[in-house]
Protein backbone atom coordinates (compact mmCIF):
# COMPACT_ATOMS: atom_id res chain seq x y z
CA UNK A 1 0.00 0.00 0.00
CA UNK A 2 1.84 3.09 -0.98
CA UNK A 3 1.49 6.43 1.29
CA UNK A 4 -1.60 7.86 -0.81
CA UNK A 5 -3.65 4.92 -1.17
CA UNK A 6 -3.50 4.95 2.83
CA UNK A 7 -4.79 8.12 3.06
CA UNK A 8 -7.53 7.07 1.12
CA UNK A 9 -8.06 3.62 2.86
CA UNK A 10 -7.94 5.42 6.31
CA UNK A 11 -10.46 8.01 4.91
CA UNK A 12 -12.75 5.07 3.65
CA UNK A 13 -12.37 3.32 6.63
CA UNK A 14 -13.15 6.13 8.94
CA UNK A 15 -16.14 6.47 6.55
CA UNK A 16 -17.18 4.09 3.97
CA UNK A 17 -20.07 6.24 2.38
CA UNK A 18 -17.35 8.98 1.47
CA UNK A 19 -17.83 10.30 -1.92
CA UNK A 20 -14.70 10.31 -4.09
CA UNK A 21 -15.03 14.12 -4.56
CA UNK A 22 -14.86 14.42 -0.87
CA UNK A 23 -11.59 12.40 -0.79
CA UNK A 24 -10.46 14.51 -3.61
CA UNK A 25 -11.04 17.62 -1.30
CA UNK A 26 -9.37 16.27 1.58
CA UNK A 27 -6.31 15.80 0.11
CA UNK A 28 -6.59 17.94 -2.32
CA UNK A 29 -6.09 16.07 -5.41
CA UNK A 30 -8.12 15.27 -8.69
CA UNK A 31 -11.49 13.00 -8.60
CA UNK A 32 -9.66 11.26 -11.14
CA UNK A 33 -6.58 10.67 -9.06
CA UNK A 34 -8.97 9.32 -6.69
CA UNK A 35 -10.39 7.01 -8.90
CA UNK A 36 -7.48 5.25 -9.47
CA UNK A 37 -6.14 5.03 -6.23
CA UNK A 38 -9.17 3.14 -5.47
CA UNK A 39 -9.10 0.86 -8.41
CA UNK A 40 -5.38 -0.21 -7.24
CA UNK A 41 -7.29 -0.59 -3.59
CA UNK A 42 -9.55 -2.96 -4.59
CA UNK A 43 -6.91 -4.98 -6.91
CA UNK A 44 -4.71 -5.11 -3.75
CA UNK A 45 -7.94 -6.72 -1.88
CA UNK A 46 -8.11 -3.77 0.99
CA UNK A 47 -11.67 -2.65 -0.45
CA UNK A 48 -14.32 -4.81 -1.68
CA UNK A 49 -16.31 -2.84 -5.29
CA UNK A 50 -18.52 -0.15 -4.61
CA UNK A 51 -19.85 1.47 -1.08
CA UNK A 52 -16.02 0.53 -0.02
CA UNK A 53 -16.64 -2.28 1.79
CA UNK A 54 -13.62 -2.79 3.73
CA UNK A 55 -12.45 -6.25 2.80
CA UNK A 56 -11.11 -7.52 6.65
CA UNK A 57 -12.69 -7.26 10.27
CA UNK A 58 -10.37 -4.88 12.30
CA UNK A 59 -7.30 -6.45 13.65
CA UNK A 60 -5.67 -6.92 17.09
CA UNK A 61 -3.68 -3.55 17.72
CA UNK A 62 -0.63 -4.73 19.28
CA UNK A 63 1.67 -1.59 20.93
CA UNK A 64 5.24 -1.96 21.70
CA UNK A 65 8.64 -3.23 21.87
CA UNK A 66 10.65 -5.42 18.82
CA UNK A 67 14.00 -6.92 20.23
CA UNK A 68 16.73 -9.16 18.55
CA UNK A 69 17.24 -11.26 21.90
CA UNK A 70 20.34 -12.56 22.67
CA UNK A 71 20.16 -15.64 24.83
CA UNK A 72 22.60 -17.27 26.90
CA UNK A 73 22.34 -20.66 28.64
CA UNK A 74 24.12 -21.96 31.61
CA UNK A 75 25.25 -26.13 30.62
CA UNK A 76 25.69 -26.08 34.55
CA UNK A 77 25.23 -24.33 37.99
CA UNK A 78 25.50 -20.85 37.11
CA UNK A 79 28.79 -19.12 39.12
CA UNK A 80 29.08 -15.67 38.97
CA UNK A 81 32.30 -13.51 37.83
CA UNK A 82 32.98 -15.81 35.60
CA UNK A 83 32.69 -17.57 32.53
CA UNK A 84 29.64 -20.14 31.84
CA UNK A 85 30.03 -23.17 29.37
CA UNK A 86 26.76 -23.01 27.38
CA UNK A 87 25.03 -22.45 24.30
CA UNK A 88 24.48 -18.62 23.12
CA UNK A 89 21.72 -17.99 20.41
CA UNK A 90 20.11 -15.20 19.15
CA UNK A 91 16.70 -14.60 17.64
CA UNK A 92 13.39 -12.47 17.65
CA UNK A 93 11.62 -10.92 20.41
CA UNK A 94 10.00 -7.88 22.79
CA UNK A 95 7.09 -8.59 24.49
CA UNK A 96 4.75 -6.58 21.92
CA UNK A 97 6.16 -8.17 18.84
CA UNK A 98 6.00 -11.52 20.68
CA UNK A 99 2.85 -11.52 21.52
CA UNK A 100 1.57 -10.49 18.20
CA UNK A 101 3.65 -13.37 16.76
CA UNK A 102 1.92 -15.57 19.12
CA UNK A 103 -1.59 -14.06 17.93
CA UNK A 104 -1.37 -15.46 14.33
CA UNK A 105 -0.80 -18.97 15.68
CA UNK A 106 -4.19 -18.31 17.12
CA UNK A 107 -4.98 -17.76 13.34
CA UNK A 108 -5.90 -13.76 14.86
CA UNK A 109 -5.05 -10.87 12.36
CA UNK A 110 -2.78 -8.44 13.91
CA UNK A 111 -1.87 -4.66 13.74
CA UNK A 112 2.16 -4.47 15.67
CA UNK A 113 2.99 -0.68 16.31
CA UNK A 114 6.32 -0.41 17.37
CA UNK A 115 9.45 1.96 16.57
CA UNK A 116 12.91 -0.18 14.57
CA UNK A 117 16.25 1.46 13.60
CA UNK A 118 16.79 1.45 10.19
CA UNK A 119 19.92 -1.47 10.26
CA UNK A 120 19.99 -5.33 10.22
CA UNK A 121 18.29 -5.97 12.68
CA UNK A 122 14.85 -3.96 11.87
CA UNK A 123 14.94 -5.68 8.25
CA UNK A 124 14.74 -8.75 10.15
CA UNK A 125 11.48 -7.50 11.95
CA UNK A 126 9.95 -6.36 9.28
CA UNK A 127 10.80 -9.71 7.16
CA UNK A 128 9.26 -11.90 9.86
CA UNK A 129 6.13 -9.74 10.23
CA UNK A 130 5.76 -10.08 6.58
CA UNK A 131 6.40 -13.48 6.37
CA UNK A 132 3.70 -13.62 9.22
CA UNK A 133 1.22 -11.57 7.91
CA UNK A 134 1.74 -8.95 10.92
CA UNK A 135 0.86 -5.31 9.69
CA UNK A 136 3.66 -3.08 10.40
CA UNK A 137 2.29 -0.40 8.54
CA UNK A 138 2.23 2.04 11.06
CA UNK A 139 5.28 1.30 12.87
CA UNK A 140 8.05 3.72 13.01
CA UNK A 141 11.53 3.50 11.77
CA UNK A 142 14.21 5.50 12.31
CA UNK A 143 18.20 5.96 11.53
CA UNK A 144 18.97 7.87 14.74
CA UNK A 145 18.22 4.75 17.02
CA UNK A 146 19.52 0.97 17.15
CA UNK A 147 16.90 -1.67 17.24
CA UNK A 148 15.92 -2.73 20.76
CA UNK A 149 18.35 -5.86 21.95
CA UNK A 150 17.32 -7.45 24.84
CA UNK A 151 20.38 -9.74 26.32
CA UNK A 152 19.21 -12.38 29.16
CA UNK A 153 21.12 -15.43 30.92
CA UNK A 154 19.23 -18.76 31.50
CA UNK A 155 20.39 -21.00 34.78
CA UNK A 156 20.48 -25.10 33.39
CA UNK A 157 16.36 -25.27 33.90
CA UNK A 158 15.70 -22.55 31.67
CA UNK A 159 14.83 -20.11 34.63
CA UNK A 160 16.14 -16.26 33.99
CA UNK A 161 18.74 -15.33 35.93
CA UNK A 162 19.56 -11.78 34.61
CA UNK A 163 18.77 -9.38 31.48
CA UNK A 164 19.97 -6.08 30.09
CA UNK A 165 17.67 -4.25 27.81
CA UNK A 166 19.07 -1.66 25.59
CA UNK A 167 15.17 -0.24 24.48
CA UNK A 168 15.93 3.44 24.42
CA UNK A 169 14.06 3.69 20.76
CA UNK A 170 10.55 2.96 22.15
CA UNK A 171 10.84 6.41 23.34
CA UNK A 172 10.05 7.48 19.45
CA UNK A 173 6.69 6.29 20.37
CA UNK A 174 5.27 9.18 21.60
CA UNK A 175 1.86 10.56 22.44
CA UNK A 176 2.15 13.05 19.34
CA UNK A 177 3.44 10.02 17.29
CA UNK A 178 0.13 8.25 18.00
CA UNK A 179 -2.56 11.45 17.65
CA UNK A 180 -3.09 10.71 13.91
CA UNK A 181 -3.37 6.55 14.73
CA UNK A 182 -6.23 7.02 17.45
CA UNK A 183 -9.23 6.71 14.91
CA UNK A 184 -7.52 3.43 12.83
CA UNK A 185 -6.26 1.84 17.16
CA UNK A 186 -9.98 2.67 18.17
CA UNK A 187 -11.38 0.32 15.83
CA UNK A 188 -9.95 -2.52 17.08
CA UNK A 189 -11.42 -4.73 19.24
CA UNK A 190 -8.93 -5.29 21.24
CA UNK A 191 -5.59 -3.44 22.01
CA UNK A 192 -2.61 -4.32 23.76
CA UNK A 193 -0.16 -2.12 25.24
CA UNK A 194 3.02 -3.49 26.64
CA UNK A 195 4.92 -1.74 29.50
CA UNK A 196 7.96 -1.13 27.77
CA UNK A 197 6.19 1.91 26.23
CA UNK A 198 6.68 5.65 27.82
CA UNK A 199 4.42 6.18 30.48
CA UNK A 200 3.32 9.54 28.93
CA UNK A 201 2.29 7.22 26.09
CA UNK A 202 0.71 4.73 28.10
CA UNK A 203 -1.44 7.88 29.95
CA UNK A 204 -2.02 9.16 26.34
CA UNK A 205 -3.73 6.09 25.05
CA UNK A 206 -5.42 4.74 27.97
CA UNK A 207 -7.20 8.18 28.15
CA UNK A 208 -7.54 8.71 24.61
CA UNK A 209 -8.73 5.23 22.99
CA UNK A 210 -12.56 4.80 24.20
CA UNK A 211 -13.87 1.71 22.03
CA UNK A 212 -11.61 -0.59 22.17
CA UNK A 213 -11.03 -2.88 24.69
CA UNK A 214 -7.40 -2.44 26.32
CA UNK A 215 -5.16 -5.06 26.94
CA UNK A 216 -2.10 -4.58 29.82
CA UNK A 217 0.78 -6.58 29.98
CA UNK A 218 3.86 -5.42 32.54
CA UNK A 219 6.54 -6.51 31.56
CA UNK A 220 8.14 -6.39 34.87
CA UNK A 221 7.94 -5.33 37.88
CA UNK A 222 9.42 -1.68 37.49
CA UNK A 223 7.37 -1.13 35.00
CA UNK A 224 4.33 -2.14 35.95
CA UNK A 225 3.43 0.76 37.95
CA UNK A 226 3.29 2.95 35.42
CA UNK A 227 -0.24 2.33 34.56
CA UNK A 228 -1.16 2.93 38.31
CA UNK A 229 -3.04 6.22 37.26
CA UNK A 230 -5.17 4.37 34.28
CA UNK A 231 -5.98 1.17 35.40
CA UNK A 232 -9.78 2.29 35.38
CA UNK A 233 -9.28 2.77 31.70
CA UNK A 234 -8.19 -1.01 31.13
CA UNK A 235 -10.68 -4.04 30.20
CA UNK A 236 -7.94 -6.85 31.70
CA UNK A 237 -4.75 -7.03 32.71
CA UNK A 238 -2.44 -10.16 33.11
CA UNK A 239 0.15 -9.64 36.22
CA UNK A 240 2.47 -12.24 38.13
CA UNK A 241 2.45 -11.88 41.90
CA UNK A 242 5.27 -9.72 42.25
CA UNK A 243 3.72 -6.96 39.53
CA UNK A 244 0.29 -7.42 41.53
CA UNK A 245 2.24 -6.80 44.98
CA UNK A 246 3.61 -3.68 43.25
CA UNK A 247 0.20 -2.05 41.64
CA UNK A 248 -1.66 -3.13 44.89
CA UNK A 249 0.88 -2.84 47.91
CA UNK A 250 -0.35 -5.71 49.23
CA UNK A 251 1.88 -8.61 50.23
CA UNK A 252 0.51 -11.55 47.94
CA UNK A 253 1.93 -14.80 50.54
CA UNK A 254 -1.41 -16.54 51.10
CA UNK A 255 -3.86 -17.07 48.42
CA UNK A 256 -6.36 -15.09 50.98
CA UNK A 257 -4.14 -11.94 50.10
CA UNK A 258 -4.26 -13.37 46.15
CA UNK A 259 -7.56 -13.07 46.29
CA UNK A 260 -7.71 -9.63 48.27
CA UNK A 261 -5.54 -8.42 45.31
CA UNK A 262 -7.91 -9.27 42.51
CA UNK A 263 -10.56 -7.87 44.21
CA UNK A 264 -8.22 -4.71 44.59
CA UNK A 265 -7.35 -4.55 40.99
CA UNK A 266 -11.40 -4.63 40.03
CA UNK A 267 -11.91 -1.46 42.54
CA UNK A 268 -9.19 0.23 40.17
CA UNK A 269 -11.69 -0.19 37.52
CA UNK A 270 -9.95 -3.66 35.65
CA UNK A 271 -12.73 -5.40 34.68
CA UNK A 272 -10.75 -9.20 34.33
CA UNK A 273 -7.68 -9.56 36.50
CA UNK A 274 -5.43 -12.01 35.65
CA UNK A 275 -2.53 -13.16 38.52
CA UNK A 276 -0.29 -15.99 37.37
CA UNK A 277 2.13 -17.94 39.71
CA UNK A 278 4.39 -20.11 37.83
CA UNK A 279 4.23 -23.77 38.68
CA UNK A 280 1.43 -21.93 41.68
CA UNK A 281 -1.05 -21.84 38.61
CA UNK A 282 -3.24 -19.04 38.05
CA UNK A 283 -5.85 -16.48 40.28
CA UNK A 284 -8.64 -15.05 37.65
CA UNK A 285 -11.07 -12.32 38.90
CA UNK A 286 -13.96 -10.26 37.60
CA UNK A 287 -17.49 -8.94 38.93
CA UNK A 288 -19.02 -11.80 38.59
CA UNK A 289 -16.66 -14.95 39.71
CA UNK A 290 -12.83 -15.41 41.45
CA UNK A 291 -10.69 -19.19 40.81
CA UNK A 292 -7.27 -20.67 41.47
CA UNK A 293 -6.74 -22.73 38.50
CA UNK A 294 -3.80 -25.22 38.55
CA UNK A 295 -0.79 -25.12 36.16
CA UNK A 296 -0.41 -28.06 33.94
CA UNK A 297 2.96 -29.70 35.02
CA UNK A 298 5.54 -29.74 32.24
CA UNK A 299 9.46 -29.68 32.12
CA UNK A 300 10.46 -26.02 31.60
CA UNK A 301 13.37 -25.57 28.72
CA UNK A 302 13.12 -21.80 28.86
CA UNK A 303 10.40 -19.75 31.26
CA UNK A 304 11.24 -16.31 28.89
CA UNK A 305 7.98 -16.68 26.78
CA UNK A 306 5.48 -18.07 28.64
CA UNK A 307 3.45 -15.12 30.07
CA UNK A 308 3.78 -13.83 26.28
CA UNK A 309 1.80 -17.00 25.22
CA UNK A 310 -0.36 -16.75 28.02
CA UNK A 311 -1.04 -13.37 27.06
CA UNK A 312 -1.90 -13.78 23.18
CA UNK A 313 -4.28 -16.72 23.92
CA UNK A 314 -6.21 -14.07 26.50
CA UNK A 315 -7.09 -11.97 23.34
CA UNK A 316 -7.90 -15.80 21.24
CA UNK A 317 -10.57 -16.47 24.45
CA UNK A 318 -11.67 -12.82 25.04
CA UNK A 319 -12.69 -13.24 20.60
CA UNK A 320 -14.05 -16.81 20.59
CA UNK A 321 -16.27 -15.73 24.03
CA UNK A 322 -14.58 -18.61 25.92
CA UNK A 323 -16.16 -18.45 29.16
CA UNK A 324 -13.86 -17.78 32.13
CA UNK A 325 -13.28 -21.39 32.91
CA UNK A 326 -12.53 -22.06 29.96
CA UNK A 327 -10.54 -18.86 28.96
CA UNK A 328 -7.76 -19.15 32.01
CA UNK A 329 -7.40 -23.40 31.29
CA UNK A 330 -6.70 -21.98 27.21
CA UNK A 331 -4.06 -19.53 28.57
CA UNK A 332 -2.75 -22.12 31.20
CA UNK A 333 -2.26 -24.49 27.98
CA UNK A 334 -0.50 -22.07 25.57
CA UNK A 335 2.09 -20.83 28.59
CA UNK A 336 2.38 -25.09 29.22
CA UNK A 337 3.50 -25.47 25.78
CA UNK A 338 5.79 -22.60 25.47
CA UNK A 339 7.65 -23.49 28.52
CA UNK A 340 8.56 -26.84 26.78
CA UNK A 341 10.06 -24.95 24.04
CA UNK A 342 13.72 -23.75 23.35
CA UNK A 343 12.56 -20.87 21.50
CA UNK A 344 10.63 -17.87 23.19
CA UNK A 345 7.68 -18.47 20.68
CA UNK A 346 7.05 -22.12 20.62
CA UNK A 347 6.58 -23.47 17.05
CA UNK A 348 4.10 -25.97 18.42
CA UNK A 349 1.86 -23.61 19.55
CA UNK A 350 -1.67 -23.83 17.62
CA UNK A 351 -5.34 -23.96 19.05
CA UNK A 352 -5.18 -27.41 18.57
CA UNK A 353 -2.47 -28.41 20.08
CA UNK A 354 -3.91 -26.03 23.16
CA UNK A 355 -6.97 -28.01 23.01
CA UNK A 356 -5.14 -30.89 22.93
CA UNK A 357 -2.92 -30.89 25.91
CA UNK A 358 -6.12 -29.36 27.81
CA UNK A 359 -8.23 -32.57 26.76
CA UNK A 360 -5.41 -34.92 28.10
CA UNK A 361 -4.81 -33.22 31.27
CA UNK A 362 -8.16 -32.97 32.02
Amino acid sequence: MTEREREIFELIEANPMISQSEIASLLAITRTSVAVHISNLIKKGYVMGKGYVIAYSHPITVIGGANVDIQGKSQGNLLMEDSNPGVIKASLGGVGRNIADNLCKFKLDVRFITAIGDDNEGVMVKDNARLLGIDMEQSITTAEHRTSTYLYILDKYGELVIAVSDMGIVDQLTPTYFKKLLVKIDHSPHTILDANLPQETIEYLSRNLIKTKLIFDPVSITKATKVKDVLNKFYAIKVNKTEAEALTGLTLDTQEMIVKAGLQLLDYGVERVFITMGSGGVYYQDKHNGFFRKAIKTSVVNATGAGDAFTAAMIYGFTENLNSEQLVDFCIGASTITLAAQETISSDLTIDTVNAILNNHH
